[in-house]
């Protein structure tokens, strides 16, 4: 168009010149002449940008085109990310994953497999073709279509042609859906060959180093998603073990705590009688010989009857620890300073002829079972009195300070104290660190309270020194905030 409009203005201007006259025989060839050679350079100039346009408009395609394929991965990788951190199974992550991959690879199919080497198969995870999409296992085939696994533990890329594998009919079903040629992708997951991702279609399917790393992207998501849901499995798994392991020795420590508590309790019980019946025999025996002066007989008779109110003391405290842990915990609004108040003064009554001086924080309340916490505080005065009963001027404490978090109570007193390298016997039925002849006692009564205050799910803790006192800190479980 171009060249004609060049041709058209110069004949125009030769004919002009030709009817003016008067003008040299040759200008109008010379008009001519310049005519065309502007015409077919402005021909060129315009042919030259037309074709400069074309490729520029070209190149602008392919780079949206190229943007396009990249902003696709990243939403395919963007959704396998955000399906990790939800924590949805692996099926549904490479079911939402497999068709837009297949789109954006541009074959005829893609799949994620599962190896199973004990068996020496493949499972399909997610499957999508032209027309229809698979999501879940079921489909099991030999590991043999996967090309050269030790290449794929090596994490190379096998190509696999589908017509030269041996004949069988998961090769027929290949065919039968245009599938002559694909690609197998491995999925590591540390060092570890889990499956890989499959894909291709017809023959002479090509497998660009672009399409090549989107695949091996994307099959290193699917790696993590899958090794992530096999070791949440794997734990899942060891917790259930371990818990159904704990359930049965719990029940079984259940079990034997209550046979230990029977058997204590119908000891305890059985005993008493007995016991009752020596120190009624002994007693009436002295009263039907008054005047017995044998220094030794008055004394063995002293000695059968010490011995039986002692083993009848031991009797009583078995029964309390035993009667500690059975029952219904019966929590309700309990007045400590009150019990406390009351227990000494049954203490007071005891010996009348001791001076201790007693302080008490009021009021203290507590969410506890009355009848329990009053055996646990009879058990920390008794304590307390008896180890200051060698003290000059005696002083026993009640109170209560925060302590890791917890409101916790507290019998202090000034006594005979004790060795905290010792501290760990405390609570162990039996376990004494005063002698007999020092300070009489069972060594049952703070594993009574160990008890009582582990059925409150509390804590107990005791702080000492020789001949500086004692301080048993206790608390009372939920609901005893500071």
């Amino acid at each position: 168009m171009v060249l004609a409009l060049s041709l058209a203005v110069t004949i125009a201007a030769a004919a002009y010149i030709a009817r003016a006259g008067g003008a040299p025989r040759l200008q109008v060839p010379i008009v001519l002449a310049a005519g065309l050679a502007l015409g077919f350079l402005l021909f060129a100039i315009t042919r030259v940008a037309f074709r400069t346009s074309s490729v520029a408009e070209a190149e602008r395609d392919a780079a949206q085109a190229a943007l396009a394929q990249h902003a696709e991965r990243l939403k395919i990788l963007h959704g396998i990310d955000g399906a990790i951190v939800g924590g949805e199974p692996p099926e549904e992550i490479a079911g939402a994953a497999i068709v837009p991959l297949r789109e954006l690879l541009d074959v005829s199919r893609a799949v994620v497999n599962l190896f199973d080497f004990a068996t020496g198969e493949v499972e399909w995870l997610a499957a999508a073709g032209r027309k229809r999409v698979h999501i879940g296992g079921g489909v099991r085939y030999s590991l043999r279509l996967m090309g050269d696994i030790e290449g794929l533990r090596g994490g190379v890329p096998q190509k696999v042609d589908t017509r030269a594998l041996p004949a069988g009919p998961e090769v027929d079903a290949l065919l039968a859906s245009g599938v002559e040629e694909y690609m197998v992708v491995p999925m590591m997951s540390g060092g570890e060959l889990i499956g890989a991702l499959s894909f291709g279609g017809g023959t002479g399917s090509e497998f660009p180093p672009e399409q090549m790393r989107i695949a091996q992207e994307v099959a290193t998501q699917l790696a993590i998603v899958i090794m992530q849901a096999r070791l949440h499995d794997r734990v899942k798994r060891h917790a259930e073990e371990l818990e159904r392991r704990v359930e049965e020795r719990t029940e079984q420590l259940r079990a034997v705590n209550s046979e230990l508590e029977a058997f204590s309790y119908s000891v305890s019980h059985d005993l008493r009688a007995p016991l009752r019946g020596i120190d009624d025999a002994i007693g009436q025996l002295a009263a039907d010989h008054p005047g017995v002066s044998d220094p030794q007989w008055n004394k063995h008779v002293e000695r059968i009857r010490s011995s039986a109110r002692r083993m009848g003391e031991l009797t009583e405290d078995l029964l309390q620890l035993a009667a500690a842990g059975r029952g219904e915990l019966r929590r309700e609004e309990v007045d400590l300073s009150r019990l406390v108040r009351e227990v000494v003064e049954d203490l007071r009554d005891l010996e009348p002829e001791r001076s201790v001086v007693l302080e008490v924080e009021d009021p203290l309340l507590a969410q506890a079972d009355r009848r329990l916490v009053r055996i646990a505080l009879e058990n920390l005065l008794g304590n307390a009195w008896k180890f200051t009963s060698k003290t000059s001027q005696a002083r026993i404490t009640f109170g209560v300070e925060a302590r890791d978090g917890s409101r916790a109570y507290f019998v202090r007193d000034n006594g005979a104290g004790f060795d905290m390298a010792y501290a760990d016997k405390l609570f162990h039925p039996f376990q004494r660190l005063h002698g007999q002849a020092e300070f009489t006692g069972s060594g049952i009564g703070l594993a009574t309270v160990h008890r009582i205050v582990a059925r409150h799910e509390g804590r107990i803790l005791a702080e000492s020194a020789v001949d500086r006192g004692a301080t048993f800190f206790f608390t009372l479980g939920p609901g005893e905030a500071p």
